[in-house]
């Protein structure tokens, strides 16, 4: 036999019964070099060796919670995490939803008489049902039912004092109203 012939049996030997040797990357003790081959492990102290890990000291592994709407905000920041116009800070829409996470739907976006619409939608008296634009223009003492600006049948259009609303049945004519 040769004299590298010990050397080699005992190299083989301290492998198979778990020594640990310079370079040890099996698993099988624990020295300061031994790596537990996890993705990525550089056996920093701290390092718990997780796929993913960025390997610097006391590093823990946890991922950034994902933005799911691409709206620039994680999941734990943002209010609604699946539509991209409602993160903290949006601008407030005309929408229903609280845009900006701040907990509250805007007045105006809320319909408050049940007509179907809300004040951001065009509805001028959201407390009265029966007031709202496309509403038919009734006499009722200066109301603008259909939200219009001024309504026809309020307009005293011949300057005789008396509007369509108020009786005067020939609203063109100044010599025609009631009681004429």
């Amino acid at each position: 036999m040769s004299p590298r012939w010990p050397i080699a049996f005992l190299f083989s030997l301290a492998l198979v019964l778990g020594c640990p040797t310079q370079g040890d990357d099996d698993d099988t003790t624990s020295s300061a070099d031994d790596d537990d081959d996890a993705t990525g492990d550089d056996d920093t102290t701290g390092d718990d060796d997780t796929t993913g890990d960025d390997d610097s000291t006391g590093d823990d592994d946890t991922t950034e919670a994902l933005d799911g709407d691409g709206d620039g905000w994680s999941a734990e920041e943002d209010c609604d995490d699946t539509d991209p116009e409602v993160y903290p800070g949006a601008p407030e829409l005309c929408d229903g939803l609280d845009n900006d996470c701040d907990g509250a739907v805007p007045d105006e976006e809320t319909d408050d008489d049940g007509d179907g619409l809300s004040e951001c939608e065009g509805d001028c008296d959201d407390g009265n049902a029966d007031v709202l634009p496309g509403a038919e223009e009734i006499c009722n003492g200066g109301t603008a039912d259909d939200c219009a600006p001024t309504t026809d049948e309020l307009v005293d259009d011949d300057g005789d004092g008396f509007a369509e609303c108020g009786g005067d049945c020939d609203d063109g004519d100044g010599a025609v109203y009631p009681l004429a």
